[in-house]
């Protein structure tokens, strides 16, 4: 079986840490951090990049521990944060899914020539890695192996080749892609990335899954067990407490928010749209995100007749974003690769109901919660009829879900995720 962190340290799921008498025990320790995310052009802040963010306002602070973050331009990184930052742009900039990948690698190359020089004057006694896409993969392999450092990576999800939990008949990583519609080549390119980081990972002196999911998929590819960590994710409860409704009234009657691509369903949620408009002649949906997908959804908008029906937002602020959501009734989530759910997360702090497809990750995390309601994956019809009993509901219905929202939402918190964090990294 794949180990969770021990009891004592389980605070993400309850528990309570005191770091004190660890801390004590650990002397002065100093961890360089690659970082590689794409930038807004391509996607929104995403969770791996906000498990980052907020996690180092708190490791910042440690007196005894001194970081220092490798990261691609331009910086995600809130400025307060006590760390020495090293910006490296990509140095190639195309458009489409090949050219994306090209900066990848251009990337890769740069940055692993960069930490080693880097590693000479930071001399850290350890890699961290924040995300497990293949930028950030192989570059802290690579700076690894270069500096005989041990290496961390924080792995968010894998995706795998099934979808709803059913067996396909070719259930190869590639058909799944092609079934959600990607082209040949550009499902052949993403069916190699998970490939090729394998091996990658199964170097890694320790892994720290967000979910018990993404645990047993890096088990079932081979990473050894023992290797293996499972923590968890957060949201920013205290801000979005603070946070105003953008709106007197909930002028959304659903919203999205995520990467403006296939496999978010975002295609999907558009269709559903489209058969809700058919029974809510007024409904109206707002879609917040960026991606690839951009342009191509808001021509599918145009395709469908929807243009007064579905509003199209690119990145925002926090701050903008929780407003928004507050203004909006229903959370639609039709997303089929997860390794946790931070938007689904984010929007349970707001108040909102989610529908969303049932998917291993935001089962394990959020089935339990009475305002999510999980409907089985690609049954367009399922999640139409529950987002409009939602949207029927009564009133005194209607605020039930929001109190069991919220509710729910207040156990994830980043100081708990930032604590095992750095138990883990002084733990080396």
């Amino acid at each position: 079986m794949v180990k969770d962190l021990p009891a004592a340290r389980q605070e993400a799921y309850g528990f309570t840490i005191s770091l004190e008498s660890e801390l004590k025990q650990h002397p002065f320790s100093r961890v360089l951090t690659i970082f590689f995310h794409p930038n807004s052009s391509v996607t929104a802040m995403g969770g791996a990049e906000k498990r980052l963010a907020e996690t180092l306002k708190f490791l910042s602070r440690k007196s005894n521990l001194k970081i220092t973050v490798l990261e691609s331009a331009p910086s995600v990184l809130d400025s307060k944060i006590s760390c020495q930052k090293i910006l490296l742009p990509s140095r190639f900039q195309a458009k489409g899914w090949i050219g994306n990948y090209a900066s990848w690698i251009l990337w890769m190359i740069e940055a692993s020539a960069r930490s080693f020089s880097i590693g000479q004057t930071a001399r850290p006694h350890l890699i961290f890695v924040p995300n497990n896409t293949l930028p950030n993969l192989v570059s802290g392999c690579v700076t690894s192996f270069v500096l005989q450092k041990p290496l961390c990576v924080v792995a968010h999800h894998l995706d795998t080749p099934f979808i709803g939990g059913a067996k396909r008949k070719d259930c190869s990583l590639y058909s799944c892609y092609r079934s959600i519609r990607y082209g040949r080549l550009v499902s052949l390119a993403k069916a190699l990335s998970f490939y090729v980081s394998i091996p990658f990972l199964k170097k890694v002196s320790r892994i720290v899954a967000v979910s018990k999911f993404t645990a047993a998929t890096l088990a079932n590819s081979g990473v050894p067990e023992n290797r293996i960590m499972v923590s968890g994710n957060a949201v920013d409860v205290g801000l979005i407490s603070r946070s105003k409704p953008y709106f007197r009234t909930k002028i959304f009657d659903g919203v999205f928010v995520g990467r403006l691509s296939k496999e978010k369903g975002i295609f999907d949620l558009l269709r559903v749209w489209r058969n809700i408009v058919k029974a809510r002649k007024n409904a109206r949906l707002l879609i917040i995100g960026s991606g690839l997908e951009f342009n191509s959804v808001r021509e599918r908008i145009a395709l469908h007749g929807l243009e007064n029906k579905v509003l199209l937002r690119k990145w925002c602020s926090d701050k903008e974003l929780y407003g928004l959501l507050k203004s909006s009734k229903v959370f639609i989530f039709p997303s089929l690769f997860e390794g946790w759910g931070i938007a689904v997360a984010e929007a349970l702090a707001c108040g909102l109901p989610v529908v969303a497809y049932d998917i291993p990750a935001l089962r394990e995390v959020f089935g339990k919660c009475k305002s999510v309601f999980l409907v089985p994956v690609k049954n367009l019809e399922s999640m139409t009829s529950t987002v409009l009993d939602i949207l029927n509901a009564k009133e005194n219905e209607r605020n039930e879900l929001r109190s069991y929202s919220r509710s729910f939402s207040k156990q994830f918190l980043w100081k708990r995720v930032a604590e095992m964090d750095m138990e883990l990294l002084l733990s080396f």
